[in-house]
């Protein structure tokens, strides 16, 4: 814009200039080129839709999607957002030949087993793509007995980097979305376990309306199919009187499912509930899971710390017609 102003002074200044008339061709030429460059961006604008990424459901709740790591593939993975950390099975590592950097201890379902830790240049989906990833190598059979065909397991260490918008009814997500309208329900990133800080964390309070064990703090699981209670979170919620309907299995491990309950995060209310109460012991820093996939839409902002349950979706607006080359020359170069 500076050099246009420019270009006007100097064309008045030259010697037996007719100011007005020299005036009013530079600044035709100059709208005519500004209007070139609107068309071009409107254009681009038209040809540049944002990126929506499908994914395949199973069992009505688990999402699969395609991802490529270190630039091959795709390869089939489970978006979880109960994962803390991204895992891959040993065959991709292998594949990769993702060097070792470490150990950790994964927890699946019951059971804790130390693993290797491997270095992944980057892993993307679509076009969200994150960098210096240190992901676990374990063969993941209680996953791909549920999720056959897939080669690991995104977790919140990839997908914390990203607000992300999740269409349960049209299957489909998109990373970096604008927050759309609706009540902001807080969520931590980051809890405790025995002392210890967890993070990578979506844990959000919830309610249960059937009793008056008030609040308790539940992990926002994309993974999980039925809403459920741990153990330690029995002690406040186990003598309260449950409504709706009751179905008991015994043993060690046998669980409790309450049917018909209603549940309450900040004023949206979820009906016709079933909730799990698990006597298997479980290492977790909440007090259960909240499934995602009970909402036909979410949006996770993880850098504002909050979701938005089942927002109202976007109608989109009409484009605004590129203006006429012709009746800006008439108007601005006559």
């Amino acid at each position: 814009m500076p050099t246009a102003r420019l270009l006007l002074f100097r064309c008045c200044r030259l010697s037996r200039c007719r100011p007005q008339c020299r005036c009013r061709l530079c600044l035709g030429f100059f709208l005519l080129t500004l209007l070139l460059a609107l068309q071009c961006a409107w254009a681009a604008q038209v040809s540049q839709p944002k990126e929506i990424i499908k994914f395949r459901m199973r069992d009505g709740y688990l999402m699969i999607v395609q991802a490529r790591v270190n630039g091959a593939g795709p390869f089939s993975f489970l978006l979880d957002t109960g994962t803390t950390r991204t895992v891959i099975d040993p065959e991709l590592a292998l594949q990769l030949q993702a060097p070792v950097i470490g150990s950790d201890t994964l927890a699946i379902f019951s059971s804790l087993r130390r693993v290797r830790l491997v270095h992944l240049d980057d892993v993307q989906v679509g076009n969200a793509k994150a960098s210096d990833l240190g992901v676990m190598v374990d063969k993941i059979n209680e996953v791909k007995f549920l999720a056959p065909g897939i080669r690991g397991v995104l977790g919140e260490d990839f997908l914390s980097r990203f607000d992300i918008l999740i269409d349960y009814k049209k299957r489909w997500l998109s990373f970096g979305d604008s927050a759309p309208d609706g009540e902001r329900s807080p969520v931590r990133m980051k809890g405790q376990y025995r002392g210890l800080p967890t993070s990578n964390r979506l844990l959000i309070k919830a309610e249960f309306m059937d009793t008056s064990g008030g609040e308790l703090e539940l992990q926002l699981d994309t993974g999980a199919r039925r809403a459920e209670l741990f153990p330690v979170s029995h002690e406040s919620l186990s003598s309260q009187p449950w409504g709706g309907v009751m179905a008991v299995s015994g043993g060690s491990k046998g669980i409790t499912i309450h049917s018909r309950i209603t549940m309450r995060i900040g004023t949206t209310i979820i009906t016709d509930l079933d909730v799990i109460q698990s006597h298997r012991g479980v290492a977790y820093d909440a007090a259960g899971l909240l499934p995602a996939s009970i909402f036909h839409r979410v949006y996770i902002s993880h850098s504002g710390g909050f979701v938005v349950l089942n927002p109202v979706e976007r109608k989109a607006k009409p484009m605004p017609a590129p203006p006429d080359a012709s009746s800006v020359m008439r108007n601005g170069g006559s």
